[in-house]
């Protein structure tokens, strides 16, 4: 059973890395994974998602206003930008 997910996974990763949503980027967070933190990978991904799902509301909010701030929108760009830069 083990070995099949682990298979799945893989073939999963294979392809993600095809179609280019994956890039080296994943491969050098995952050179990261250890040991003694068996679920870094995962934090560090959840966290990135979780932080763009709440920039991106920002974004959407602030671009809703009749009177867009223009320094906000581009100080939530920045965010989004360096989070994934990360």
């Amino acid at each position: 059973m083990a070995a099949a997910l682990t298979s799945q996974l893989h073939a999963l990763v294979n392809s993600m890395f095809a179609t280019g949503l994956l890039d080296d980027q994943f491969q050098q967070l995952q050179m990261l994974q250890d040991f003694s933190a068996p679920d870094f990978v995962s934090e560090v991904v959840t966290l990135f998602c979780d932080d763009g799902e709440r920039i991106i509301g920002e974004l959407a909010r602030e671009l809703d206003k009749p009177n867009v701030d223009f320094d906000r929108v581009d100080s939530f760009a920045h965010q989004l930008k360096g989070s994934s830069a990360r």
